[in-house]
């Protein structure tokens, strides 16, 4: 009976130090499977014109939509006309209302695609890349550059500047 008791006080006596070890094991950082989001800040326009007629709008005017923007249009008409064109041509008519909304800065010389050189338009990507918006003219051109490993990203934004400067 000694014995027995013996076993149990020195395994009872171990208990705490194996747990302590196995919750160390435990608690090493595993690197995060939640997705990295990133967050784009609109750009505030001081100008808009309307796509139809060309006219200065204001937040006061009409309404039309591109996907989920809000573009302004001068009176009812010019918005319905707006909504009633092929997806491509409000694509282009919009993009100087519908860019800035996304973080897309043309002034920053980001008016064309870095993978693909087209021009963009109101159905652009943006896409985060050190701290800088940068517009892709489709999802897959976005997807495209997401993929790349870092120096690939690197040299090919540093091509691209490169080609825009000339």
């Amino acid at each position: 009976m000694n014995i027995s008791f013996r076993c149990i006080s020195w395994a009872l006596s171990l208990t705490p130090t194996i747990v302590s070890l196995a919750l160390i094991g435990c608690a090493q950082q595993n690197a995060s499977t939640l997705p990295k989001v990133e967050f784009i800040t609109p750009i505030v326009m001081t100008s808009m014109q309307c796509p139809i007629t060309g006219e200065d709008v204001t937040e006061l005017d009409e309404v039309a939509f591109f996907e989920c923007y809000p573009v302004r249009c001068k009176g009812r008409e010019n918005a319905r006309q707006f909504a009633a064109l092929p997806m491509n041509q409000r694509a282009k008519l919009a993009t100087d209302q519908v860019l800035p909304q996304k973080g897309i800065d043309e002034s920053r010389g980001n008016s064309t695609c870095p993978i693909t050189g087209e021009t963009l338009t109101a159905s652009a990507v943006p896409v985060v890349y050190e701290q800088v918006v940068i517009g892709f003219a489709s999802t897959a051109d976005a997807n495209q550059f997401r993929s790349l490993k870092a120096e690939k990203k690197a040299l090919l934004i540093a091509q691209w500047k490169a080609d825009e400067a000339e």
